[in-house]
């Protein structure tokens, strides 16, 4: 299993559960203050400058941070559910590869209704 750079642990779940979405390669990192953190899913494909292939990609999960303070006082059921929640948001997402002016960066906002049975 690929290493993940996160420290809290309901995003660390969350993390764990995305794997699979993107490459292999990609790096899995908390960002953001202690307060308010988010998961930033990163890599960059090979290619020559200027063409396609050549692109670093990237996807921005925001949290309600007063939800992440509560975390650990979500039940394990509603913890799973939003696993669950927040990978169907993530299979929208679609990268061109093949164009060179393609969006490389997605913004994900997980509402607190994720969270909630």
């Amino acid at each position: 299993m690929r290493q993940l750079n996160v420290r809290h642990p309901l995003l660390h779940d969350i993390a764990r559960c995305l794997l699979d979405l993107f490459p292999s390669n990609a790096d899995v990192s908390e960002v953001g203050p202690e307060l308010a953190p988010s998961l930033f899913v990163s890599w960059r494909t090979s290619g020559v400058a200027n063409h396609p292939g050549n692109v670093a990609w990237g996807v921005h999960y925001r949290f309600d941070p007063q939800l992440l303070k509560s975390g650990t006082e979500l039940t394990r059921e509603a913890c799973d559910l939003a696993r669950e929640r927040v990978r169907e948001m993530s299979r929208h997402l679609r990268f061109d590869y093949a164009d060179p002016q393609a969006t490389s960066l997605f913004i994900v906002d997980v509402p607190r209704a994720v969270f909630e049975a």
